[in-house]
Formats: C-alpha cells, structure tokens, sequence
C-alpha cells in the first residue's frame, strides 16, 4: 500500500515538475517575445526621433542658408546703391567742370566743322545752350563760327538745359544731346552697369 501512494505521490510530483516546467517556458517566452516587441518599438522609436531630428537640422541649416543668402544679396544691394550714389555726385561733378565755355567752344567748333565738311546738315545747324552759356559765347565766338561755316548757324537758349549743348542738323526736328543730364544720364548707366559686374565678380 505504501508502495502505491509513494507511486502516486512520485507522480503527482513528476507531473507537477513538468506542469511547473512548461508553465515557466512559457512565461520565459513570454518574456522573450515582450522583451523582442519593447527593444523593436524602442528602436522605432529611435529611428523616429534620429529622423525627426535630422529633418529639424536640415529645416534649420535651410533656413539659416537662406537667411545667410538673403542678407549677402541686401547687403550687396545696399553697397551698389551707395556706390552708385557716390559716383553719380562725381559724374555730375565731372560733366559740369568739363563743360566749361572753352570745352563747349571747342566741341561745338569739331562737330559743326566735321558735318560741314561732310555736308551731313539738310537745312540750318541748331545749337541749342543754357542762357548764360548763349551770352558767353555771343562775344565773338559764334561770330567767329558763322564766318568759317557757309551754312546757316541757329543758336538758341533752353531752360532744360543747365550745361552743355544740343546741335540739330535739320531744323530740330531731331538732335544729338550732349546737355550735362544727358552726359550723366548715360555715364551713369555705363558705370552702374560695370559696378554692378564688378559686384557679381564678372
């Protein structure tokens, strides 16, 4: 009798031992595949806040490239116009010294004598000056002038016109503009042009 419980108690045990056998498999299976899910979800995660943060740098040194960019172009813009500024006072400074009564005597003199002698006038030569410019030159220069040139010699005076001169060599219906604005006019797009190649290191 005693064989037979001890038997039983041997089986209950074995049985137990295995019951307690797979049921801890289990759990360390479990655990194994809770422990799997949480380091994937973690890595996941990771890669998530890597990628997130990768695009946050790049949005940022974006951002700050243009920015950067921005402030070079109105810093450059800034500085051309400054030039600009700086060199249109000294072209208009310039033009009016060289238009002087000498120079413009001289100028009017080769250009007048030039067309005469190529016979590009169709009627009378216009030239067109300030007033006070007209009464300087009235004192024996235009005099002079006429006497040299057979054809017909007009001088004006014209309030747009502070220095300088314009000559029309039919009637003035057109005319060539050498007046100081004009002359600064176009030597000040000449040199706004160049500055700005200089400034795009053309």
């Amino acid at each position: 009798m005693s064989q037979r419980v001890q038997e039983l108690i041997d089986k209950i045990k074995a049985e137990g031992v295995e019951a307690a056998g797979q049921k801890a498999k289990e759990i360390e299976d479990n655990a194994k595949a809770s422990a799997q899910k949480l380091i994937a979800e973690a890595h996941a995660k990771a890669r998530h806040i890597v990628a997130d943060a990768e695009a946050q740098a790049r949005k940022t040194r974006e951002s700050t490239e243009m920015a950067l960019t921005q402030s070079a172009r109105d810093t450059l813009l800034a500085l051309r116009k400054e030039i600009e500024s700086v060199l249109q006072k000294i072209i208009s400074r310039q033009v009016k010294e060289a238009l002087s009564c000498e120079q413009l005597s001289a100028m009017i003199c080769e250009i007048v004598r030039e067309c005469a002698k190529a016979d590009l006038a169709e009627k009378n030569i216009e030239v067109v000056l300030s007033e006070s410019d007209l009464k300087k030159l009235k004192e024996g220069f235009i005099a002079k002038l006429q006497k040299e040139i057979k054809q017909p010699l007009i001088f004006k005076s014209a309030d747009g016109i502070s220095s300088g001169f314009t000559i029309s060599f039919d009637d003035g219906r057109s005319c060539f503009d050498f007046s100081d604005a004009s002359l600064i006019e176009y030597l000040g797009a000449y040199l706004n042009a160049q500055v700005a190649g200089l400034l795009k290191g053309k």
